[in-house]
């Protein structure tokens, strides 16, 4: 005879995958769920991407699910981040030829396809997460110290569309690694130059600013077209679509770049405001209970995001596509308003990227092997929250 206590454990535990895998992880979350059949889609997009493959009775899978979230937070829009509901039973056999043997187990495919999936065995932080992903998108690039390296690459790469980029950075932006990766099988070479006081920019007969410029040299020509387009993730993907498609004048695309106006996604700036709160967890150490978001956000001045851009983008804004927008009248003197700025969830925890972050691996108690999630209900598993 089944005791009723017996009962309502084991009901539990059956309505437990159901239950947790509809909402395993938080509705604003940037993690994308996969199952077979997008998975192989994914991985066609021959990009840098962070899978978890996870199980919804799995305790330390649920205790991850925060971390996670907040590396694709980081990590967006640039490398994305998904998950794979191993328990599901489409999916039991994607998660075999994974070698998925235990839960969570994460993994970064480099490349897609094309590149063998690197197992993560550290801590499971957000900071560790984001630094593991980041460090490791293959380099697809050239990279120039002096601008007269730059002409004979030029010249060299001629059967190629050629797309250089001029940056005060001292390292190569993360958007432009990403970008030239999801590229590199393609008619599309990338480089890169530092330009710290637009010397460089002078000497190839650019005005001499220290914003980001991108150049494109056409296949079979040195003369380079500027791109004058948002140095956005989205916006750049778009352009250089279009000129490997070859079905549009360079010149129309250039145009059409140029016309693109910015207009902010409600959504994009919510994301951006999260991921502004993470960055400012980084630079105080991570000592999150010492900081006014709020305060340090609007201390970040009016013109914020003018300056830093936004997501997924290197430099500013072009004044010239900036959305034109009516002038709010004032509020009343005697009904003064502070404005209101959501800083979303909990900020990644951990210190800048001065040096590699001091994680550990963690030990076989840290994962569940396959199959040992019976004793859930009845408290003895070592699985517990």
């Amino acid at each position: 005879m089944i005791l009723a206590t017996q009962l309502i454990a084991l009901t539990t535990l059956a309505l437990v995958p159901s239950l947790v895998s509809a909402g395993m992880f938080p509705k604003d979350s940037l993690v994308k769920p996969l199952d077979a059949k997008t998975f192989k889609q994914a991985m066609k997009a021959n990009q840098t991407s962070l899978v978890a493959f996870v199980a919804p009775w799995c305790g330390h899978c649920q205790k991850m699910v925060p971390e996670y979230s907040k590396a694709a937070l980081g990590l967006y829009p640039l490398i994305p981040a998904y998950a794979v509901n191993c328990h599901a039973e489409k999916n039991k056999r994607l998660c075999a030829d994974q070698g998925v043997q235990g839960f969570p187990t994460v993994k970064l495919f480099p490349r897609g396809n094309t590149l063998a999936p690197m197992l993560y065995d550290s801590e499971r932080t957000a900071s560790g997460f984001w630094y593991f992903a980041t460090r490791r998108v293959p380099k697809a690039y050239e990279k120039f110290y002096s601008v007269d390296d730059i002409p004979g690459w030029v010249s060299k790469n001629t059967n190629k569309h050629r797309a250089l980029l001029l940056t005060k950075d001292k390292k190569v932006p993360l958007l432009w690694q990403v970008l030239a990766n999801k590229y590199s099988d393609t008619n599309l070479a990338f480089a890169s130059h530092r330009d710290r006081k637009g010397k460089s920019s002078a000497k190839m007969g650019l005005e001499d600013t220290k914003e980001a410029k991108v150049l494109l040299y056409p296949m079979g020509s040195t003369t380079p077209i500027r791109y004058t387009g948002i140095l956005k993730h989205d916006s750049l993907n778009k352009f250089f679509d279009s000129v490997l498609d070859g079905t549009a004048d360079l010149t129309q695309i250039i145009e059409e770049a140029e016309s693109e106006e910015f207009v902010p996604d409600p959504e994009e700036l919510e994301i951006e405001r999260k991921q502004e709160a993470q960055k400012i967890a980084l630079m105080h150490g991570g000592y999150t209970d010492l900081i006014d978001f709020e305060k340090a956000m609007l201390e970040g001045g009016a013109d914020y995001h003018d300056v830093h851009g936004y997501g997924g983008m290197m430099g500013s804004i072009p004044e010239h596509m900036k959305k034109k927008t009516a002038k709010e009248p004032e509020p009343p003197l005697d009904k003064p308003e502070t404005p209101s700025i959501s800083v979303g969830d909990a900020p990644i925890t951990g210190h800048p990227p001065t040096a590699s972050p001091d994680i550990k691996a963690p030990s076989d108690a840290d994962q569940v092997p396959l199959g040992q999630h019976g004793a859930q209900a009845t408290g003895t598993s070592r699985d517990e929250l």
